[in-house]
């Protein structure tokens, strides 16, 4: 067997076992996706940030706090 049927072997046997490994951890999310109950299934609010808000008025320019030279 020469050096390029190796590397193809092994290129092809390595994206045959990523696409079974892609498909079977879809599966798995489905199936516990389907276990899970209904009122959990969707989120209430922003699953994964926090909304932030300013505690005042936002200030721009006219400060004096630049650092320029005046």
């Amino acid at each position: 067997m020469s050096v390029n049927q190796l590397l193809s072997t092994v290129i092809l046997v390595s994206f045959i076992v990523t696409l079974v490994l892609a498909v079977g951890s879809y599966l798995a999310y489905k199936m516990r996706e389907r276990r899970r109950p209904a009122a959990s299934r969707a989120p209430e609010g922003p699953a994964f940030f926090e909304r932030v808000y300013p505690a005042g008025p936002a200030r721009r320019g006219g400060s004096g706090d630049d650092g320029a030279a005046g």
